[in-house]
């Protein structure tokens, strides 16, 4: 009999612990890349401007994140990240899009590279003006 409680009080503390495990997040976080649908080709020094960017996420659940840029000298270098967060996603690639604000505080001809690829960039030159 003492045998038989041991074994139900097994089976009984594993159940409670298999209960208890954290559910799957479904939380990934991915550089995606990014083509400019629009852009100037001169902006003014100093005035505020946008670029309409467009992006593909993976399924149903992918949405814009952030941008991440890094300035040297007169090149920047633009990463487009997306967050996917759910676990019951429909499978198909969609196009979206934003914008990517940007202000040059110098004069100067500027390279705008977004990421597409590891180590691959599509490049826009930009013109700033007084």
């Amino acid at each position: 009999m003492k045998k038989r409680s041991l074994v139900i009080s097994l089976v009984v503390m594993i159940i409670a612990i298999s209960c208890n495990k954290p559910a799957e997040e479904c939380v990934e976080e991915k550089l995606t890349a990014a083509f400019v649908l629009d852009y100037p080709d001169t902006v003014q020094v100093n005035v505020p401007f946008t670029f309409s960017v467009g992006y593909v996420v993976e399924n149903s659940c992918g949405e814009f994140g952030k941008f991440e840029g890094e300035l040297h000298g007169n090149k920047i270098d633009a990463k487009l990240k997306t967050y996917y967060n759910g676990c019951s996603c429909v499978n198909e690639f969609q196009e979206k899009s934003t914008i990517y604000p940007l202000t040059f505080d110098e004069v100067g001809t500027y390279e705008l590279r977004f990421w597409i690829a590891e180590n691959e960039f599509d490049t826009y030159i930009v013109e700033v003006i007084e």
